[in-house]
């Protein structure tokens, strides 16, 4: 069989806000904007979907235009955080029961779990492809280049301030 080609590949965006917050200089439309030009620029030009899940702000995302592929979730603030971390996981895997292979995904939280670890663990052994390119959150919102990419093996160094 012949390899894949994620480069061309769909990837979901499945981004925790209140993990990895909209930064106080950038709009949440920006951040989405600057996710998307740092696939590109790490060559995953795909269609990009955003799951976005909010449980802190949904003023700053209301005052928005919509999206093209987006979805966002909305919990109660200071609701219970294993509901949130629940209906991550289930979106995650609907939609990979939803897209065949290739496809991308960019988990994008602060926190991690050892379910979500094993998820992300058993969907690698099923040829979906987790984007590889490392950045801080403050590099990915703000655009700038992956402290390590996947075409690379070096690591840059960089500071975000």
């Amino acid at each position: 069989m012949a390899p894949y080609n994620f480069v061309d590949a769909p990837t979901a965006v499945f981004w925790d806000t209140n993990c990895c917050a909209v930064p106080a200089d950038l709009h949440f439309i920006d951040v989405l904007h600057n996710i998307k030009r740092c696939l590109h620029e790490s060559s995953y030009n795909g269609i990009v979907k955003y799951m976005v899940y909010d449980s802190g702000s949904p003023s700053l995302i209301d005052e928005n235009p919509p999206v093209e592929n987006m979805v966002i979730t909305r919990f109660p603030e200071g609701g219970d955080p294993f509901e949130k971390f629940k209906k991550i996981f289930v979106d995650i895997m609907e939609w990979s029961i939803d897209r065949p292979v290739p496809a991308n995904i960019l988990y994008i939280s602060g926190e991690t779990n050892p379910h979500m670890t094993g998820l992300i663990n058993k969907l690698v052994t099923r040829d979906f492809h987790f984007v590889r390119s490392v950045w801080s959150w403050c590099e990915l919102s703000h655009g700038r280049p992956p402290f390590f990419n996947r075409f690379s093996d070096k690591l840059r160094e960089g500071r975000c301030s």
